[in-house]
This record gives C-alpha cells, sequence and structure tokens, in this order.
C-alpha cells in the first residue's frame, strides 16, 4: 500500500471520519434503500434541470448572436 492509500486510511481523515459516519447512519436505518432511491432521484432530477438551463442559455445567447448579425447588416445597409 502507497502512502496516497494509506492516508485514506488514517482515523484521523475527515473523509474516514465521514465515511464511518455514513455507513453507521446506514447501518441503523431500516429503509436505506428508500433513502438512497429518494437521493439518487433527487441528484438526477437536479442534473436534468442544470441541462435544462445550460441548453436554454446555450439557445438564448445563439438568438443573441443572431440578432447581433442581424442589426449589423441592417446598419450596412
Amino acid at each position: 500500500m502507497d502512502e496516497y492509500q494509506a492516508r485514506f486510511l488514517d482515523g484521523q481523515s475527515p473523509f474516514t471520519l465521514f465515511l464511518i459516519l455514513i455507513l453507521l447512519i446506514l447501518g441503523t436505518e431500516r429503509d436505506v434503500e428508500t433513502y438512497l432511491e429518494n437521493a439518487k432521484n433527487f441528484i438526477l432530477e437536479t442534473r436534468r434541470a442544470m441541462e435544462n438551463v445550460r441548453n436554454g442559455y446555450e439557445g438564448m445567447q445563439a438568438n443573441i448572436q443572431s440578432f447581433h448579425a442581424k442589426l449589423l447588416d441592417l446598419q450596412k445597409k
């Protein structure tokens, strides 16, 4: 095991302590699958919403550039 891997197994590492906390919580809950499924759905819907925002922004920017090009054409005439 190299130094990089050993660092994650350190008992004082925040990463290790966080994983232990998560494992303890998961071990004591009866409906863990339900909670994880809800968390997965929330993350997927957030991702989908962010993709829609990005696509909307890109579409708006393309329309603005097209409008700007048409204005420049009108000024040249």
